[in-house]
């Protein structure tokens, strides 16, 4: 497999943490060092990739977000933090106690060679996503990623038996759709993950109009052509969070959406709209100028979604 390093000998194998793992997680990137415990390492399928791995190879750490969950709406999630180390040998046992909690004597020594923060399947890919998937339902058990082809086929399957004889999609909401497209052909399947409450959500905030403002650039547009985004994102909303109006606004397709949910814009305490620092070339300069001076959806019942939004996505700190 070709992995990060470009050596076509490099294995790249996924591991996920659960939030009780998280003081484990550091401890581990502290002392360079992970580790299993025996049932887990000793498990046949377990057992053969660890001994398979070697110095240089790569082994990826995910934080949160996923759990024994379906394949599918794993797809949908964002890992809070992905944490990529590079091997510095093969496994060994150890019966030393690093952790606080358990032994875990099947160990790897590694470097961390960097971490990566609200990671989806378009950073990391869908077969990544899934092999942390499996790796959470697995006790934490490492798991190399499928071929790509073959994991999108895997969840079309699930996601066709889930669903079957359901409608999922509100066809005038982009924001209403997950696609995880099949191998490249002139006319492909696909399917469609659909997020419960946002139909109804986008129901109340249209209110039957055919045309709606931007709440970010103010444009008044088909509402085919805007999103009705959370501001909170939703993986880190509750699930009353998630339901609330309050939480979301009309953001369109011709910028204002992306620029807002990758954080290079954000909306101030008084309701106004900025550049974040991450804006950094013309063109994105050119961009965020177009928008409004300040975000019609904003409101002093909302303001903390778009301080969530302002302080986690566009790292705007409080001063």
């Amino acid at each position: 497999m070709q992995g990060a390093a470009g050596k076509k000998d490099t294995t790249e194998v996924y591991v996920y943490v659960g939030k009780a793992g998280a003081v484990n997680l550091d401890r581990g990137i502290e002392k360079s060092v992970w580790g299993w415990k025996t049932e887990t390492a000793e498990e046949r399928e377990h057992h053969e990739v660890l001994t398979s791995l070697k110095k240089g190879d790569l082994l990826h750490l995910g934080h949160l977000g996923l759990g024994r969950i379906p394949g599918p709406e794993a797809q949908s999630r964002t890992v809070a933090r992905l944490v990529t180390t590079r091997l510095t040998g093969g496994l060994y046992e150890d019966g030393s106690h690093v952790w606080d909690d358990e032994v875990y004597p099947y160990r790897v020594p590694l470097t961390v060679e960097g971490t990566r923060y609200d990671v989806t399947k378009d950073d990391i890919g869908p077969e990544a996503i899934e092999a942390l998937r499996k790796s959470a339902s697995g006790k934490g058990g490492p798991k190399l990623p499928e071929n790509r082809e073959s994991v999108l086929e895997q969840l079309l399957n699930e996601a066709i038996e889930a669903h079957k004889g359901t409608t999922l999609l509100d066809p005038e909401d982009p924001a209403d759709q997950r696609n995880l497209d099949l191998p490249p052909v002139l006319d492909r399947p696909a399917y469609v993950y659909a997020r419960a409450e946002q139909k109804r959500l986008r129901a109340e905030k249209l209110e039957g109009r055919t045309e709606v403002p931007c709440d970010l650039c103010q444009m008044v547009l088909p509402t085919r052509l805007v999103h009705t985004a959370h501001i909170k994102r939703r993986s880190a909303s509750s699930p009353q969070e998630r339901g609330d109006l309050g939480n979301v606004m009309n953001a369109c397709v011709l910028g204002c959406d992306s620029l807002f949910e990758h954080g290079f814009v954000y909306v101030d305490v008084d309701g106004y709209i900025h550049a974040s620092e991450q804006v950094r070339t013309d063109a994105l300069t050119t961009a965020v100028e177009r928008l409004g001076g300040s975000c019609s959806a904003f409101s002093q019942k909302n303001a903390h979604y778009f301080a969530w939004h302002r302080e986690n996505i566009a790292n705007v700190k409080k001063r």
